[in-house]
């Protein structure tokens, strides 16, 4: 660290400050202060004039005594003073080191030798005098003058970023791009600091501390400036741009090229260090970080996944193409190339997507309007779900109430990685959604949620005309294609853009197929909210460059569907369908259990299948059939020929939408192409006619052929869609060369360059500069008399001129150039040559490159035109993966094809078994049959004990019908079943503390919703209603709720419970519900209480007891706990029967006296024996006959009740 020089270029040390003051009587060039304020300048006592001391900084002091021989820091009491030390030998190693930083006074000959000072002058320095020798600061006060004075600290703050410009290039071989953040960091050359200028002041601060000012040097690049700076801060160029950029682009963290490196910086230099653990440091007057090129890819992935949206900035030109240009001395220009947020990253083919979001990652734009303006009113809400790595769009409109369950549906049906909301939302939206975000959050640690919001709503005309005029230029947009293309061979599908269901197109140009139209989406006749929802996103995914993602209406699916079941939230957490309720991922879930699909797009389109389970026989038929067929078939060729396929196929979907999108790289496109091309080639080669021969079946012939001995009509569809997409992959692929492709060569990629004039062009160029440096290497030959003579290429340079160092001084010209050297040779170039390398051979290249670019994105939208026949295929590729992974999944676990039957409400499966614990289980799971309706009851009250298998058999039963539905094979023996039109459960015992909702109040919600939606069709799961409340309470309203499903709603029901009561109601309709336990064996032991054996399966009758006691001896409760609960448990049991017969005799009493009184009363009518008055009385007696019949028989009815209860 070099120490800073004084005014005539001696250096001026920090000991110069410790070394004995001059003597007073000498007064050579002694530092006065005038009588001005601090802002004057400093003058010397000879009086020169007026003229600034250049160099010195002025100091207030205090002194008192005048002629005092004087060392500051020795006059301190705390320090010891020179005497207390020996005299240094001026000869020694010491003496001689401190010597060399010593302070020279100035040669008084160069000079007006000075005057005596004034009076006044010699006052200020007695002042001066006295402050440094009595003042107890000095030391603080000394280090603070220290630090402004250092050379670091004057370079830092005057110098403000100039300094030296860049020269060029240094040497030959360097690169301009890597040495442009040493050319932008120094603006200026030969630039003097301020403090040099004699305007610098030297002032004393509120904290003289060192850390104090340590940090107010950090923080030089917060522009913060300070109070009382007194100049601003003079930013480099690169730092300009920086302000520029964070400037246009606020609230998202810029990744921005300099040279060979990416760096951030300021605040998103703090970030970057945060996140991806790497050096913050001070630069100029920013913080900045920095990471390499080739792992940019890496640290954005890990900044998305933090949750923030990352710009990538890069430079617009070259180093070649700037030199040539007329700003070659103004930095490089920069602008944003690309913006992330973990929803719109689509990866690389070959890459692992995103954790946790995967390539399913979605975007959900939500829109509401309030009902009413009471707090509890309903709301409506307009919901469009986007996944950019499929092109899939999904919308919706609907009225939700006060839980806004319905809006829970979608989100953890969708479960989307990134939301864009509404500035306001009401309180229970927004908290419905804050809890969503959480509880994905909460499974995922290496991933965060973005919420963003829309400024400003539109309104449904501006989004109506917003959407009709990016669906017009859609349109304009695919003329100019088919115009651009008329002349080519490559067939067009039909676009399906369409406005409203009465667009009809202007003229021939803009007619649209009937099959288009009927695939496709009338966009304009959207709810209103939809189309307000779909403007937003549409805005917000503009900057992206994803907005194309709604060209295509194809892709649009609404979230409700006649044809498929909507299964509602708490269904999909409690049976576990996408994630387990434990750690929330993946594993331990149904989608993992029967999810063997070989291909990424299957597996997409598996979720879609178990979350919307199909309402309509014959497609479930369908699936059932194909499964069969997989299984019955497994040898086939057509089959076989389709497994190995589906082995080998990338990701399809994925590589489509970064075709659409313009990401793709020539590897990618030719992977995808390739792909479509084999799906083609197989079934082609399938169904030639040396392959069509025959097997005996049961039903006559199998042809192997393609599609030959199918019985299914979704796989023969399957088959005979794949190979139309051949011949379009075919004549895509005989565009391009494979090996070029694979190397990723745009330059070289195309087998027909005419198509592109301006590359082919540029090329030219290119190849004209060649030829005249090969003319300039013939010249050579004949200059250095080497007629082998041939250009030599060392690391990046090349084109260069090697010669022997022995040969060198006499056969090179002395105008040549060396770029470099070794031991043994010289390597040259000539000026014409290095001028033709370095200007026009490189602006050629950048212009090549340019140009191979824009022909790349020109045919990546050939490519795309081609993107509903794409996604036709990819949809059968899909379909037959899932077929294929189902058959799989149903032969390894020995599942069984259900029956459909139309009886509503109808499930009968013998020996069924819960997938899920069956798969993840080490332990061989206990099966159950189970019956509900033909001619059985349809509602069941289960009890049992604790850990009794009450919960798992519930589960087991919806699951087994959830499964049918999708079009699987089930776990069981056999299986009856009809298709239920919802499947709703109320399971498990969790408070909302977000939503403000304790338990009791979630299982009643829960409840409220079932009792709304359940309809005959439905399955019903009810685990434990009423836990959250009193005993009484809860027995009260699960009695009541079970009641109402038997009396009104009628729905197929298992209602687990603890409550014993509930078999009355059992009793009230024993043609509709049954009662049931978890079987157990109970033995007794020495110490009195009882080891319990479950049995894991059903039986008649209510639960004896819950044994509560042996779950607690099973957690290890100490044996202290359990005798005490046993004695609490037996003088409960005591007081309870106490107070059971004590009712029981108090209604006993009731009745009897009842009994009485009636007794008493057939006593008082007295009944006629014959007597005088008997012919008179006939009639009155038949009378009381009969009411002392009723009367018997209602005081049989009392007696019978008083012996129940």
């Amino acid at each position: 660290m070099p120490p800073k020089k004084a005014e005539d270029g001696s250096q001026q040390s920090i000991s110069s400050f410790f070394s004995r003051a001059p003597v007073p009587q000498k007064r050579e060039s002694v530092l006065v202060l005038d009588s001005s304020d601090e802002d004057e300048e400093v003058k010397d006592e000879a009086g020169r004039g007026g003229k600034a001391a250049q160099g010195v900084k002025r100091v207030k002091t205090e002194h008192d005594s005048r002629d005092s021989q004087l060392q500051p820091i020795a006059s301190t009491s705390k320090l010891p003073t020179p005497a207390t030390y020996p005299p240094r030998d001026p000869q020694s190693p010491s003496s001689q080191r401190l010597r060399q930083f010593a302070y020279s006074q100035p040669d008084p000959s160069a000079s007006k030798p000075p005057s005596r000072p004034s009076a006044a002058d010699q006052a200020r320095h007695d002042a001066f005098v006295k402050k440094l020798s009595l003042g107890p600061d000095l030391l603080k006060r000394r280090t603070s003058y220290l630090q402004k004075e250092h050379y670091l600290a004057a370079r830092d703050d005057d110098a403000d970023g100039e300094g030296s410009p860049a020269g060029g290039l240094g040497s030959p071989g360097m690169l301009a791009e890597d040495l442009e953040e040493d050319a932008e960091t120094d603006s200026s050359s030969n630039s003097t600091p301020a403090r040099a200028k004699g305007k610098g002041k030297a002032k004393a601060t509120e904290s003289d501390d060192m850390p104090s000012l340590l940090a107010k040097f950090a923080a030089k690049g917060s522009n913060a400036g300070g109070k009382g700076s007194s100049k601003k801060v003079k930013y480099t160029p690169l730092e300009q741009q920086v302000l520029a950029l964070r400037k246009a682009h606020p609230g998202v963290l810029l990744v921005i090229e300099v040279g060979y490196k990416f760096r951030f910086f300021d605040e998103d230099a703090q970030v970057a260090s945060r996140i991806l653990n790497i050096a913050c440091f001070s630069s100029q007057h920013m913080l900045t970080a920095s990471i390499p090129t080739h792992r940019l890819d890496v640290h954005v992935k890990r900044l998305l996944n933090a949750g923030y949206k990352v710009g990538v900035v890069r430079q617009q030109e070259t180093a070649a193409l700037k030199k040539a240009s007329d700003n070659r001395s103004a930095p490089f220009t920069r602008a944003l190339s690309a913006l992330y947020t973990s929803a719109t990253y689509v990866d690389e083919l070959g890459v692992d997507p995103l954790s946790t979001t995967g390539s399913t990652a979605t975007i959900m734009c939500i829109i509401e309007d309030k009902l009413g303006k009471a707090p509890d009113a309903k709301v409506k809400i307009g919901m469009v779900a986007v996944v950019p790595a499929t092109g899939q769009v999904v919308y919706d409109e609907f009225e939700d109430g006060l839980m806004r369950s319905e809006l829970e549906t979608r989100m953890l049906h969708l479960q989307p990685s990134e939301l864009l909301l509404q500035e306001e939302l009401s309180s229970k939206t927004e908290s419905m959604v804050q809890h969503l975000v959480g509880q994905h959050n909460a499974g995922t640690a290496d991933f965060r949620s973005r919420i963003d919001r829309i400024s400003k709503r539109p309104s449904a005309s501006q989004a109506t005309s917003q959407i009709s005029d990016y669906l017009a230029s859609v349109k304009k947009r695919e003329k100019g294609k088919e115009k651009a293309s008329s002349g080519k061979a490559l067939r067009k599908e039909p676009s399906e853009i369409v406005l409203s269901s009465g667009d009809e197109g202007e003229g021939a140009d803009t007619e649209i197929s009937r099959a288009a139209l009927n695939g496709s989406v009338a966009i304009l006749d959207l709810p209103k909210l939809v189309l307000i929802a779909l403007a937003s996103l549409l805005s917000h995914l503009k900057p992206f460059n994803l907005d194309n993602v709604f060209s295509h209406t194809s892709s649009f699916t609404p979230f409700a569907s006649r044809a498929s079941m909507n299964l509602n939230g708490n269904t999909v957490a409690n049976l576990e369908l996408l994630r387990n309720n434990t750690d929330f991922k993946e594993h331990g879930s149904l989608i993992a259990c029967i999810d063997k699909c070989k291909t990424a797009m299957g597996g997409r389109l598996l979720r879609k299948w178990l979350t919307k389970p199909l309402l309509s026989k014959e497609l479930v038929e369908e699936r059932l059939d194909a499964i069969s067929d997989i299984h019955r078939l497994s040898t086939s060729l057509t089959l076989s020929k389709m497994r190995d396929l589906l082995k080998h196929l990338p990701d399809l979907e994925r590589g489509l939408s970064r075709i659409h999108f313009g990401r793709a790289t020539p590897n990618e496109l030719l992977r995808v192409l390739e792909a479509f091309r084999r799906i083609g080639d197989v079934f082609v080669e399938v169904d030639s006619p040396d392959e069509d021969n025959a097997e005996a079946g049961d039903d006559g012939p199998i042809r192997t052929g393609a599609g030959g001995g199918l019985r299914s009509t979704l796989l023969k569809s399957v088959v005979k869609e794949l190979p139309k997409v051949k011949q379009t992959a075919d004549e895509l692929l005989a565009e391009v060369d494979g090996k070029r492709a694979r190397d990723n060569d745009k330059e070289e990629l195309f087998a027909n360059e005419d198509k592109y004039p301006d590359l082919k062009k540029c090329k030219a160029g290119l190849a004209r500069t060649i030829d005249d440096m090969q003319d300039e290497l013939k010249s050579a030959r004949k200059v250095l008399r080497k007629p082998a003579l041939q250009f030599t290429k060392v690391a990046q340079e090349e084109y260069l001129f090697e010669v022997k160092i022995a040969e060198a001084k006499t056969i090179v010209p002395a105008d040549w150039i060396r770029i470099n050297s070794t031991k043994q040779v010289y390597r040259y170039r000539s000026p014409r040559l290095h001028k033709m390398v370095t200007e026009t051979l490189e602006q050629w290249k950048e212009k090549v490159a340019a140009a191979a670019k824009a022909a790349f994105h020109d045919f990546l939208q050939e490519v795309s035109s081609h993107y509903e026949l794409f996604r036709t295929i990819i949809a059968s590729v899909a379909t037959a993966d899932c077929l294929f992974g189902l058959a799989l999944v149903a032969l390894s676990n020995n599942w069984v094809r259900p029956t459909i039957v139309d009886e509503p409400g109808y499930i009968d499966f013998v020996d069924g078994r819960h997938p899920i614990i069956e798969d993840v289980s080490p332990e061989p799971f206990v099966p159950n049959s189970i019956k509900f309706g033909g001619g059985e009851r349809r509602q069941m009250v289960l009890t049992g004990l604790n850990m009794g298998g009450k919960s798992s058999l519930s589960r087991m039963i919806a699951l087994i019908a959830l499964l049918a539905q999708i079009g699987s094979f089930v776990p069981a023996e056999s299986c009856t079943t009809s298709l239920f039109d919802g499947i709703y459960t109320r399971m498990g015992a969790n408070d909302d503390v977000a939503r403000g909702r304790s338990t009791f109040m979630v299982e009643l919600t829960e409840t409220s919703e079932i009792l709304r939606l359940a309809t005959p069709r439905s399955l019903l799961i009810l685990d434990e209603l009423g836990r959250g409340t009193s005993t009484n309470d809860g027995q009260a309203i699960a009695a009541a709720v079970l009641e109402y499903i038997v009396r009104s709603k009628r729905s197929t029901c298992v209602f687990v419970t603890h409550y014993p009561s509930l078999a009355l109601v059992a009793q009230r309709f024993p043609e509709s519900v049954s009662v049931n336990h978890m079987a157990c064996i109970e033995t007794p032991r020495e110490d009195g209480h009882a080891d319990v054996t479950f049995l894991y399966c059903p039986a008649d009758g209510l639960a004896s007891a819950s044994h509560g006691l042996n779950v607690a001896r099973l957690a290890d409760l100490p044996q202290s706990v359990l005798d005490t609960a046993k004695a609490k448990g037996l003088e409960l049991m005591k007081e309870t029967e106490e107070r059971t017969a004590k009712r029981k005799a108090g209604r006993l009493a009731e009745i009897l006296g009842r009994v009485a009184r009636l007794a008493m009363a057939d006593e008082g009518m007295g009944v006629n024996d014959g007597g005088p008055n008997a012919s008179q009385g006939s009639a009155t007696n038949g009378m009381s006959q009969g009411s002392v019949g009723t009367r018997r028989n209602r005081l049989l009815e009392l007696c019978e009740a008083a012996l129940v209860k």
